[in-house]
């Protein structure tokens, strides 16, 4: 007995011409959602972030809302130094945020201060490192470093002398600090701070050389040692 042929579905049936090449596509469109989703939500979030207007996530400008300071120290409705202050009392700034003014005597270094460090921080004065724990404000014992752009707000601080006074006037105080040293070092050198200190010290560090545009592997560092200021008092 003869075999007799098998019919194709395909030669047999002209509905197939539209079936499986839909199929093919549905097939395609669901392993492409499925890839996208994996590969695209890292940037979903990272984009939801950056867009993200949430009031409670704009910069504040602390120092001009502060009012006026005196002596150094405390606000203006008196004259005696303040010594200390309740930490619960001053408002902790955020990313972003103006909290302070710097200047450096024998220089011309006089430039807002914001904290955080990004770019964009930069670009409109002087920026807080507060990547650690070890790192802090005026005022909490810690050390403070303080970065600015060698070609604009921290170009002068070439001229930053041992024994200069280096002013910072916060939203809850004024501080001064006496430069100690200034060094060279290479933008990867551990040595150049040590944020297990439990004294209050501050570090201002820009790129080096000072005319240099770009990349530099080079930090122009200036230490200082606290003077004055009101402590920030973490038990109250």
């Amino acid at each position: 007995m003869p075999h007799s042929k098998r019919k194709s579905f395909i030669r047999n049936s002209p509905l197939a011409y539209l079936l499986v090449p839909l199929g093919l596509a549905a097939a395609t469109i669901v392993l492409l959602a499925a890839l996208s989703f994996t590969l695209l939500q890292p940037y979903q979030m990272m984009f939801g972030w950056f867009f993200d207007n949430s009031s409670s996530a704009q910069p504040q400008d602390l120092l001009a809302e502060a009012g006026t300071l005196m002596d150094g120290q405390g606000t203006a409705t008196t004259e005696t130094p303040v010594k200390s202050i309740p930490f619960s009392s001053i408002t902790y700034p955020i990313v972003g945020d103006r909290y302070a003014a710097i200047t450096v005597s024998g220089t011309n270094v006089d430039a807002p201060v914001y904290y955080g460090d990004t770019n964009k921080i930069l670009n409109q004065g002087v920026g807080t490192y507060m990547e650690s724990s070890g790192a802090g404000l005026p005022g909490e014992g810690k050390t403070i470093l303080l970065a600015g752009h060698n070609n604009t707000f921290f170009n002068d601080l070439q001229h930053a002398k041992v024994g200069a006074t280096v002013t910072i006037t916060t939203h809850y105080g004024v501080y001064t600090y006496e430069v100690t040293e200034t060094k060279i070092l290479d933008y990867q050198d551990a040595s150049a701070y040590d944020f297990t200190r439990t004294d209050e010290n501050l570090i201002l560090y820009t790129c080096y050389p000072f005319d240099a545009l770009g990349f530099t592997t080079d930090r122009f560092f200036v230490y200082a040692q606290y003077v004055s200021g009101p402590v920030l008092d973490k038990n109250s």
